[in-house]
């Protein structure tokens, strides 16, 4: 979606999603959810030149401690009624549907200091009444998101596990926590992580660990 604030999917669904304690997003009250792991989560993916579907022109956000691209300026949320600055890049001067730092061969010319949103794909929060599941699957609408070329349809592919995708993955919760702490949003995300660390994430054996018995895998 062209111009969208990702900040809302970030603190909306990722935060919300692994919340510990009930938080306000602006108006918005959210409150902890049972979180449950899917195996999936420690998946890679490849990302084919050509494509960029998934690069729209939708803001890029950053912590105030992260290097920035141009032209990325101070912007504010309201957590808890606290006003909290971040740094954005709202991409609202640009005309075209991919985002402006998309290069001719669908590359991400930011890719070293990308923002959040962009580093969680594909990461997926699915959010249900009684939990939230952890996962890492394709987009649901691939088939229609727009590539770089004027085609339809992205061009990734889902990978199997190995320990470098469970090491990128840990990678990313440790990003995700890191924006937790800047905006007094208490996580779930360091019992997530130590319970990645001490499970056997390629065989889907589970080693038990106290006062998490809310996270689990997917059966």
């Amino acid at each position: 979606m062209r111009h969208m604030n990702s900040l809302d999917k970030v603190i909306g669904v990722y935060l919300a999603s692994v919340c510990a304690e009930p938080f306000t997003y602006g108006v918005r009250r959210f409150e902890p959810k049972p979180l449950v792991i899917s195996p999936l989560l420690v998946r890679g993916y490849t990302c084919p030149t050509q494509c960029g579907a998934c690069c729209g022109s939708f803001s890029l956000d950053y912590l105030p401690s992260e290097q920035t691209p141009v032209p990325a300026t101070p912007s504010s949320v309201v957590i808890n009624g606290r006003t909290i600055e971040c740094m954005t890049d709202t991409q609202t001067d640009v005309l075209g549907y991919h985002c402006r730092n998309l290069t001719a061969e669908a590359r991400c010319g930011i890719h070293a200091i990308r923002p959040l949103s962009c580093d969680f794909e594909l990461i997926r929060f699915l959010v249900f009444d009684d939990h939230v599941l952890l996962t890492q699957k394709l987009f649901g609408r691939a088939w229609n998101m727009l590539r770089i070329d004027g085609e339809r349809g992205t061009l990734c592919e889902m990978l199997p596990a190995d320990l470098a995708t469970i090491a990128e993955v840990v990678r990313k919760l440790h990003r995700l926590e890191a924006w937790g702490v800047h905006l007094g949003i208490k996580t779930r995300i360091p019992d997530v992580i130590y319970w990645l660390e001490h499970t056997d994430c390629l065989t889907q054996q589970t080693i038990p660990i106290p006062g998490t018995a809310k996270i689990g895998f997917f059966q």
